[in-house]
């Protein structure tokens, strides 16, 4: 596999943005309302000029959140953000806050890399655990499952309009 992860600066938003959009696309048809992915992907690049002008002020409002993108064969085909947990069970935590892959990408051993990455960041960033929220209709809930995440909640949570449940997994780092 020839891939690298790195952790993005201004001239990697796009990549990131365009993997964020259209592997939600790709992820969540059929889950999420037709609308909001729409939208998600009319507005990719409004969304990649807002991440810019917030890029240089989240780094220093959020020291602790961390966005990378996979590339393979230097094309971009997977993202993965980390941050100080925004659950309030558990303050203490990191967060794998999102883990994204297209298609074309999966079942290929990079969602474990990205998986991998987040652990081992969140350990450099002092944290012995994480957690992670999946959509409970999502298919990657088997994979936070086989990586030896633990169920420790469900929490319902409206996404463009429409009321969704998420399961909340947890690892020790």
């Amino acid at each position: 596999m020839n891939y690298t992860i790195k952790e993005i600066e201004k001239e990697d938003l796009y990549d990131y943005m365009y993997v964020s959009t259209y592997s939600m696309i790709e992820t969540y048809k059929g889950i999420m309302a037709d609308e909001f992915l729409d939208k998600i992907e009319n507005e990719l690049n409004k969304n990649v000029e807002r991440l810019k002008n917030k890029f240089e002020q989240t780094k220093i409002d959020e020291p602790d959140y961390k966005r990378f993108v996979l590339y393979v064969e230097e094309k971009p085909v997977g993202i993965v953000a980390i941050c100080k947990s925004r659950e309030e069970k558990y303050p203490n935590s990191g967060e794998l806050c999102s883990l994204y892959l297209l298609n074309k990408a999966k079942k290929k051993g990079y969602g474990r890399i990205l998986f991998e990455k987040a652990k081992s960041e969140l350990g450099k960033m002092g944290f012995s655990d994480m957690i992670i929220y999946c959509l409970k209709d999502n298919q990657t809930t088997k994979f936070y499952e086989y990586m030896g995440g633990r169920l420790v909640f469900e929490k319902e949570r409206n996404i463009g309009g429409k009321n969704l449940i998420e399961n909340v997994y947890y690892y020790s780092i």
